[in-house]
């Protein structure tokens, strides 16, 4: 039962990850410059966080260094992705594709892949999920927001991003041939910080862009709480990942990350849960509860 717990918890912290990034963006431009450099800076941040988990001890895996470049090159496509995605279109129809992503390739790699159980109660789950993920969508459904073809292609990489992305961690942390999670996730983190900080220093030199809006100090700090609350919350989630299958452990903590992430955003904005909020929750966690019984 402690697995479930730090599962849980861990999708407390990334559904309030999505209040930093919101707040970074509401600090500085929506440039590739300015995505790269968020990149940088929450990659560092949470390779120092594995880092130090692990004590300062580093072993070497060309094994694990393998798979945490192929985890690092999808986690940059998904950051850049999502952020694009959020600056030209709805929220919500990203977030669909965002959680959709995680929860449909996962199961159908944990049930094709890992050959783990089908139940019919995980079935309901993420269909009860998808579901949640909808309702926003069909109570705005009159809004005169049209969205641009490249938002699609942007959703549509953030779709396969995003489940690719906790699948191939998951091969890695069940396989036992690399490195232990937390020293695989500090080279994840710093394969991620060294591929955007040489492609920021490179746009840099042949792209001026006003340095102050890109060092603002605020921008800075939510880039930094934002790589704490993700790393924090990759280690919760994939301390027990070997134990905790995919096709349970990924809906699960999708649909823990839309639920907390309304809570947080209604307590960070002071606003009131609306009707949709309501409908939304209720049928999240009704989802997340079946795949725990």
């Amino acid at each position: 039962m402690l697995e479930y717990t730090l599962i849980i918890l861990s999708t407390v912290l990334f559904g309030g990850q999505f209040i930093a990034l919101s707040a970074y963006q509401g600090k500085n431009s929506k440039s590739f410059q300015s995505i790269l450099l968020f990149c940088s800076i929450f990659s560092l941040t949470g390779a120092i966080v594995f880092l130090s988990l692990n004590g300062f001890h580093l072993s070497f895996s060309w094994y694990t260094l393998m798979y945490a470049s192929i985890a690092a090159v999808i986690q940059i496509i998904l950051q850049i992705a999502g952020i694009k995605a959020l600056s030209l279109g709805r929220v919500e129809i990203y977030t669909l594709f965002n959680v959709a992503g995680s929860m449909s390739i996962a199961y159908i790699f944990g049930i094709t892949y890992f050959r783990e159980e089908i139940k019919i109660t995980h079935i309901i789950g993420v269909l009860l999920v998808l579901i949640a993920l909808i309702v926003p969508i069909i109570f705005n459904r009159k809004s005169k927001q049209k969205q641009p073809i490249i938002f699609w292609i942007l959703c549509l990489t953030v779709f396969f991003s995003n489940g690719f992305f906790g699948s191939v961690n998951k091969i890695h942390i069940v396989s036992g041939e690399g490195l232990q999670v937390k020293e695989y996730m500090f080279y994840m983190y710093m394969c991620i910080f060294i591929l955007t900080t040489i492609s920021f220093g490179v746009m840099t030199i042949f792209k001026k862009e006003n340095t102050k809006v890109l060092f603002n100090p605020w921008a800075l700090l939510f880039a930094f709480i934002y790589g704490l609350v993700n790393s924090v919350g990759m280690f919760l989630q994939y301390s027990y990942a070997d134990r905790i299958p995919a096709s349970i452990l990924f809906p699960l903590s999708n649909g823990g990350a839309l639920l907390f992430g309304l809570i947080i955003a209604c307590i960070a904005y002071k606003k009131k849960p609306t009707l949709p909020d309501i409908i939304q929750a209720s049928i999240a966690v009704t989802g997340m509860v079946l795949f725990i019984i």
